[in-house]
């Protein structure tokens, strides 16, 4: 399984806005992830949503990652502080 990261995780990491320490912990956390599949070993929970995914956040301190998969690969969708990551 293939973690794959969105356009929107791909320009904080670029432009600094999401800390140093905390991208390292996201991309160690989905790395695992992607290996095991176990939703026990980290702190996800399953969103409600009427989308055409099933989206999930990851917690980790103060910052939450909103994701979805299929078979073959994770896809981030946007990492960011616990306050404004679930607005549109």
């Amino acid at each position: 399984m293939h973690v794959l990261y969105g356009k929107h995780v791909a320009k904080k990491v670029e432009r600094n806005k999401l800390p140093k320490e905390v991208w390292i912990d996201f991309k160690d956390a989905f790395d695992s992830f992607a290996r095991n599949r176990n939703f026990r070993l980290f702190d996800i929970k399953k969103l409600t949503n009427k989308g055409p995914h099933v989206y999930y956040r990851l917690r980790i301190r103060g910052y939450r990652a909103l994701f979805h998969m299929d078979d073959e690969h994770v896809y981030v969708e946007d990492i960011g502080p616990r306050g404004g990551i679930y607005k549109p």
